[in-house]
């Protein structure tokens, strides 16, 4: 019994040392971390309330050991860190290599960050969630691409991406810096930003070798000439004291190119008051197809972007229809009806 007290009181003292040093590594994390590559700075955020940024997003975080985990917008990812001095070295998670930040602060050890200006990100990652053309996509860490309310399965090999969809695989070039991203798809690229970028394709055009956007020329993509007419959508309705009316039409042609026009006006007629309103708009660019979606190249500056594209058959005298995004355009040729 004496033996095993002497044996007791020589380990408990090396037990709280160990959770003492263990401890003190955990507090040494806290402060303002930053890395500095290819001409750009990354800079992590770790306060002692658990709280911090990175990315230039609002992040919460904890540690165990030599793991941190890092959860932001709903996500956690777990990686293996290492202090010596000033240095912070990352390493796992959804990192390649590792990652080797300076304490921003050099020579003092902070347990509340110092308040700093928000860097701009420089993790190359397809990660994320992207805007631009007026349309959001979004690439989870589970291989699921968020597109127009739908999820696609993907996977990436070089600067590749293959999506899984209804129809099959599609696949597209993709290039990312910082925070911007290009995607090349039939000969067309589409340029988006996060974290409230504006997206640049100056950022990404020499990383892809793609040509800048709005200078495909016509007729390049694919050309399904089954879509090639003119397709409209038309909208009438009457009231007692009045109307409204709206009418767009895309004519898609041959060469590649294609036409757009809108005309809405709405009408009033009561004892107080008589009048009405007028609106028109119109664009053309080039456009393609790649079995699923429809994409289109501005020319005047309208920008660019696609849309999953349905062929269905009017319900009441069979002519074919083209469904993009849920808006409904009926032909104006003489079309036979969708097989």
């Amino acid at each position: 019994m004496k033996r095993l007290t002497l044996l007791l009181l020589a380990v408990i003292p090396a037990l709280t040392y160990a959770q003492i040093g263990a401890k003190t590594q955990q507090t040494k994390i806290f402060g303002v971390w930053q890395n500095s590559s290819n001409g750009q700075q990354m800079t992590l955020i770790l306060n002692a309330d658990g709280r911090g940024e990175f990315d230039g997003s609002d992040i919460s975080f904890t540690t165990q050991g030599n793991k941190l985990s890092i959860t932001s917008g709903g996500a956690t990812t777990t990686y293996t860190y290492t202090l010596a001095g000033n240095s912070l070295t990352v390493s796992g998670g959804d990192i390649d290599g590792k990652v080797v930040f300076t304490r921003g602060n050099a020579g003092s050890e902070s347990t509340q960050a110092t308040p700093v200006a928000k860097s701009a990100p420089v993790t190359n990652t397809l990660v994320g969630v992207w805007l631009g053309n007026n349309e959001t996509v979004e690439f989870t860490k589970a291989n699921q691409c968020v597109y127009q309310g739908q999820v696609f399965p993907y996977q990436t090999s070089g600067n590749i991406i293959s999506i899984q969809t209804a129809q099959g695989s599609s696949s597209m070039q993709y290039a990312v810096n910082g925070n911007q991203l290009a995607l090349t798809i039939n000969g067309q690229t589409f340029y988006y930003a996060k974290n409230g970028a504006i997206p640049d394709p100056s950022a990404t055009a020499s990383m892809n070798n793609s040509a800048p956007a709005y200078s495909q020329p016509a007729g390049g993509g694919n050309i399904a000439q089954e879509l090639v007419g003119k397709w409209c959508y038309v909208n009438v309705n009457s009231y007692n004291n009045g109307g409204s009316s709206s009418e767009q039409c895309i004519t898609l042609k041959a060469d590649g190119t294609y036409e757009y026009y809108s005309e809405s006006s709405r009408s009033v007629n009561t004892n107080a008051y008589s009048g009405g309103t007028n609106s028109q708009g119109s664009d053309r660019g080039t456009w393609s197809y790649d079995g699923s979606r429809i994409y289109y190249n501005s020319s005047m500056g309208n920008g660019s972007g696609s849309y999953l594209l349905e062929k269905r058959n009017h319900p009441k005298n069979n002519d074919p229809m083209i469904v993009l995004d849920g808006q409904t355009y009926v032909t104006q040729y003489q079309k036979a009806p969708w097989r």
